[in-house]
């Protein structure tokens, strides 16, 4: 069965769990088209190693060595590049035709997969997946309604936490037409491993883009009052990942007297992440919605974390309590709210035995719930089921 992804730019370093969802059906006989918004060559994403290398072979942009006018394009007034953009898109239809299910990464995509479907060109079912900015800034905008076309031949919306699934229903798209599908992590990959942090100090890791919605700047004003609240706290806080923000944020800490005991690292391999993650005791992600409405879905770091042993302190914020159970497999404070933080925090630095049970339940909780090889095979079962029906017919 031959499944066409449609995507952004491809591929991205900070998209992993699109080339891991491609990666799980390739491993289960599946073959994959990939029609992407722009062919990436950061040497980050892997290009020379599998599945990336694979995954390229068979990738394409939209609009094919037209690509080039895309620059020119986003110039022109909306409705006209709409109406450009939605004719180029049609040199792609004999590819995505070719497949037996089209799967959509992000609503805007799965929208433009729709806009051809609505003129009659594309002819397999759309399976759109919905992740967080996609949902969250329409809605701060009141523009759910972009996805009207998408919410009407679509054949199948899949969201990333239970908020999202809600939201869309919401705003006009039939129920069964919706569903929670999560994004999950290789749990062979993450052995599990509790370390005690008593008579030492509790180091703190957040990895992450420093972007607004992370709420970086949370964790570290929630520190900045830990510091003056219980000088005697013995702590250290290492951010590992690159963004907008990076110089407000290391000012902020300056700012708080507390920069002393952060480290800003910047990117790093995967390979040098997984080790920072072995020596720390407690990963911190704040998220908060953005001003432009954008949110998480449910951050797989977040997972990752939870699968490794470490205490996670996140925000009571999208899909994340759908993960954390506020004090059974991990910490939550209300979004932007900095002395619940801190009291969070707190308590950890102080209580590392009540942590070790919690972080087992997380354990728990990331492998029963999940878990990336349950979760592929019910999508390759999803898409089994509706690419049968399409041959079928």
């Amino acid at each position: 069965m031959r499944i066409g992804f449609v995507v952004g730019q491809f591929p991205q370093l900070s998209e992993t769990f699109v080339v891991g969802q491609m990666a799980g059906l390739l491993n289960r006989g599946f073959e994959i088209e990939v029609v992407c918004n722009g062919i990436s060559d950061n040497h980050t994403a892997h290009r020379g190693q599998e599945p990336v290398a694979t995954l390229l072979k068979r990738t394409r942009d939209w609009w094919g060595a037209a690509a080039r006018a895309r620059p020119t394009l986003r110039r022109l007034p909306p409705k006209l590049h709409d109406k450009l953009s939605t004719a180029l898109d049609l040199t792609s239809v004999a590819r995505l035709n070719g497949c037996d299910v089209v799967v959509a990464h992000f609503g805007h995509n799965g929208a433009r997969a729709a806009r051809l479907k609505k003129w009659k060109r594309l002819k397999p079912p759309i399976v759109t997946i919905f992740h967080g900015y996609d949902v969250g800034v329409p809605m701060h905008a009141g523009d759910l309604g972009r996805y009207r076309d998408l919410f009407r031949y679509g054949t199948l919306n899949l969201t990333v936490n239970d908020l999202f699934r809600r939201t869309l229903v919401g705003a006009g798209a039939p129920k069964e037409k919706v569903a929670v599908h999560h994004m999950g992590i290789d749990l062979e990959k993450i052995p599990y491993s509790w370390q005690s942090w008593r008579g030492t100090a509790l180091q703190l890791i957040s990895v992450c883009r420093l972007a607004e919605k992370k709420g970086v700047e949370f964790a570290l004003r929630a520190l900045g009052q830990l510091a003056a609240r219980a000088p005697e706290l013995a702590w250290h806080y290492t951010i590992i990942g690159d963004g907008p923000l990076r110089k407000s944020l290391e000012t902020l800490a300056a700012g708080l007297g507390i920069a002393g005991r952060v480290t800003f690292l910047g990117s790093l391999a995967h390979k040098e992440v997984k080790g920072w993650l072995r020596r720390s005791h407690a990963f911190v992600l704040p998220s908060v919605t953005a001003r432009n409405g954008d949110v998480e879905g449910i951050p797989v770091a977040l997972m990752e974390a939870m699968a490794a042993g470490l205490t996670v302190v996140s925000s009571d914020h999208s899909g994340i309590p759908e993960l954390i159970d506020d004090g059974e497999t991990g910490f939550l404070a209300p979004e932007r709210d900095f002395e619940t933080l801190a009291n969070r925090l707190h308590f950890i630095a102080e209580h590392p035995e009540r942590c070790e049970a919690i972080s087992r339940e997380a354990r728990k909780k990331v492998e029963t719930e999940f878990d990336m090889e349950r979760l592929d095979d019910e999508f390759a079962a999803i898409l089994s089921q509706f690419g049968k029906a399409r041959r079928a017919a």
